[in-house]
């Protein structure tokens, strides 16, 4: 990265701050014994051992990840049948191919879902893999690696962070990638995950990079 970044830092901040920046509203699954259960770990370990092992998401667990990440499609969410949130979701899962599973779940018949859903739908399935895709991870991870070099000047954050906000390139499947694709090589040098990293660009983003003294 092109500054100073803490990763364990911020990543333990993510941690602990979870529950508050959620307002407690966790993705929800149906155990093998039929009983409804919240993941409420970042990293969702039970929840994606469930899914991969049945195959498929029930429609309930797709609206519940549909409104944990993005609440203001719940009606699109809704309107989608249980056959073909199982049809899908069955494809995907099946799917070897990254590029594949990303459109089979944002250009098939599934209403509501584009990148940063089906992001969060990829990483709670695979959550060693995947991280999910935001504004705030997207455009600190671009601060961090200019660092310096940066042709463009920006008298703040604030003011480097709304030019980003213009740009919007994190919503394509380029974009999200190419996000993942960084991640990957980032993390692989410190034994992270990506969804670890995300994590901690989020938090940093979210306080505008503002690291509080010890």
């Amino acid at each position: 990265m092109g500054i100073a970044f803490d990763l364990d830092y911020w990543t333990k901040r993510y941690e602990s701050d979870y529950p508050i920046d959620t307002g407690r509203v966790y993705p929800k699954y149906t155990d093998e014994n039929g009983v409804e259960r919240e993941e409420k770990s970042p990293y969702f370990e039970t929840m994606s051992k469930t899914l991969v092992a049945r195959g498929f998401l029930l429609k309930k667990e797709f609206v519940s990840i549909g409104r944990w990440k993005s609440h203001r499609q719940i009606n699109n969410y809704e309107a989608n049948s249980e056959e073909t949130v199982r049809r899908i979701t069955s494809q995907v899962l099946k799917e070897e191919s990254e590029t594949r599973r990303i459109r089979t779940l944002t250009e098939g018949t599934l209403r509501g879902v584009k990148i940063p859903v089906a992001s969060a739908i990829l990483t709670i399935v695979y959550p060693d893999e995947y991280c999910i895709i935001d504004y705030r991870a997207w455009r600190a991870l671009s601060w961090l690696q200019s660092g310096l070099k940066n042709q463009l000047t920006f008298n703040s954050y604030k003011e480097y962070s709304d030019f980003l906000d213009s740009l919007n390139d994190y919503m394509s499947l380029r974009g999200y990638l190419r996000f993942l694709k960084q991640l990957r090589l980032i993390t692989a040098k410190h034994n992270r995950t990506p969804r670890q990293l995300e994590m901690a660009l989020w938090k940093f983003d979210q306080m505008k990079g503002m690291k509080p003294e010890k």
